[in-house]
C-alpha cells in the first residue's frame, strides 16, 4: 500500500443530461435541489474532517455527473472547506471534470482562482455522428474551443477522455480525434473502451432492441493498438492501459487509485478505502441525506482480508506501465516469484511479462492480454 499519498474523491451528482452509456448515479436538477445537496456535501466534509487531520492530501478529485453543470460558486465554496479543514500539500493535483457545453469562462476562472490545477474534459469522440449517437451535448467544434478556453484561462494541466468502440467508428475516425487533441496541446489522453453498462439506453439499443451494432473485441483492440502507437509517436507515455501523458502530467490521483492508496470520498455514492476499510456509498439523495445531518443509516464497510488485498494489488497494479512492485506484494504475504514460478518463466521465456527494478510488468504488446494475465497470477 503506499501511505505516502491520501485522496479526496468529491461527487457532484447533477448533468445536463443523461448520456446513453452511463450508468453513473445522476440526475437533473433543479437550483433548490442542488443547493441541498451541497448544503449537505459541504456538512459531511466538515463533519470528517477530525477523522483525516494527520493526512497528507496529495490529490483532489471532481467527477460526476458533470461538476462543470453547477454554478461554480458552489466549487469555490467546496474548494474553502477543504482548504479551511484538511492539509492540502502544496503541490496538491486538483482536478475538475468538466463538459465542453456546459464550461464558461467565468466558472474556469473562478476553479483557477479556487485552487484548481487540473481540468478533465469529457470529449468522448470529435465525430459530431459518434457524439449524436451516445447522446452527448456538445459538438466537436465546441470541445476544441473548450479546450482552448481553458488554456487561455491559465490551464496548462489539461486532460480529455476519449471513447472507443462507438458505433460507426473507425481505427480512422479515432486517429483523427487524437490528433486534433495533441494539435490542441492537451497533455494528458484517456482512451476508454465503450462499455454496455446494463440498465442504460444504449445497453437497450445495443443488446434487447439490436437497433445499432458496436464494434466487437478485435476490432476495438486494433482501434487501441493504432492510438497507443500514434500517441507513442507524439512524445504520450503509455503510463497506465488506458492513460498517456506527456512528462510530467500524468494523473496523481489515479494513479494512487491504482497503487492501492488510500482516499475518502465526498458526497452521493462516493467509496472511499483507508484503514484497510472498503466504505460503501449511498446511492440515494434521501439516505445520504440522513447519514450527513443523523449518521443513520450506519456505514456498511468491508474489512479486506490479505487474499483481498493481494488480489486489488494484482489487478490494479499491472495495470501501470511500470508494473507492480515485488516487494509490496512481498509485505502481503505473496511470494509470486515462487508460488507462480512456473507461469511467471513461461511469460517471461514468451516475453509476456518483464521484471526490471523489482517491479513485474505486462510487456508493452502484451496489454491487451491483462486481464488474462493477472487470473493467471492470482494466488
Amino acid at each position: 500500500m503506499n501511505n505516502n499519498n491520501f485522496g479526496i474523491y468529491i461527487h457532484i451528482p447533477f448533468c445536463m443530461s443523461k448520456c446513453a452509456y452511463c450508468s453513473f448515479v445522476s440526475k437533473r436538477a433543479n437550483e433548490a435541489e442542488i443547493k441541498e445537496y451541497f448544503k449537505h456535501l459541504n456538512r459531511q466534509i466538515k463533519q470528517e474532517s477530525n477523522k483525516f487531520k494527520n493526512r497528507h492530501i496529495t490529490s483532489i478529485y471532481f467527477g460526476g455527473g458533470t461538476p462543470s453543470f453547477v454554478d461554480s460558486r458552489y466549487i469555490v465554496e467546496v474548494m474553502e472547506h477543504l482548504n479551511n479543514f484538511y492539509n492540502l500539500a502544496n503541490d496538491c493535483e486538483i482536478t475538475i471534470e468538466c463538459n465542453p457545453c456546459s464550461i464558461t469562462e467565468q466558472k474556469l476562472n473562478d476553479y483557477k482562482k479556487s485552487g484548481i490545477n487540473r481540468i478533465s474534459f469529457g470529449v468522448q469522440s470529435l465525430s459530431d455522428e459518434c457524439l449524436q449517437i451516445i447522446g452527448r451535448k456538445h459538438n466537436a467544434k465546441q470541445a476544441i474551443l473548450a479546450v482552448e478556453l481553458a488554456k487561455k484561462c491559465g490551464f496548462e494541466n489539461i486532460s480529455a477522455d476519449l471513447l472507443i468502440g462507438i458505433p460507426n467508428q473507425t481505427s480512422s475516425m479515432l486517429l483523427r480525434d487524437v490528433k486534433m487533441l495533441v494539435g490542441a496541446g492537451v497533455k494528458h489522453i484517456s482512451a476508454y473502451m465503450l462499455m454496455l453498462e446494463e440498465g442504460t439506453r444504449l445497453y437497450e439499443a445495443v443488446c434487447i432492441n439490436k437497433s445499432i451494432s458496436i464494434a466487437n473485441d478485435d476490432e476495438c483492440v486494433n482501434m487501441y493498438n493504432c492510438a497507443y502507437t500514434l500517441l507513442k509517436k507524439e512524445g504520450y507515455n503509455r503510463y497506465e492501459i488506458s492513460n498517456f501523458a506527456r512528462a510530467g502530467y500524468e494523473c496523481k490521483h489515479n494513479i494512487n487509485y491504482w497503487q492501492s492508496g488510500e482516499y475518502v470520498g465526498f458526497g452521493l455514492s462516493a467509496y472511499s478505502f483507508y484503514d484497510n476499510k472498503r466504505i460503501d456509498g449511498f446511492n440515494k439523495f434521501d439516505d445520504y441525506y440522513s447519514f450527513v445531518t443523523q449518521g443513520i443509516p450506519a456505514e456498511s464497510f468491508e474489512c479486506l482480508n490479505k487474499k483481498q488485498q493481494i488480489e486489488e494489488t494484482l489487478m490494479l497494479g499491472l495495470r501501470l506501465q511500470k508494473g507492480i512492485s515485488l516487494k509490496s506484494l512481498l509485505n502481503l504475504g505473496y511470494d509470486i516469484l515462487s508460488e507462480k514460478q512456473e507461469v511467471i518463466s513461461l511469460y517471461i521465456k514468451n516475453q509476456i511479462i518483464q521484471i526490471e527494478d523489482g517491479y513485474l510488468k505486462v510487456a508493452d504488446n502484451m496489454f491487451g492480454a491483462t486481464n488474462q494475465i493477472i487470473l493467471n497470477l492470482l494466488p
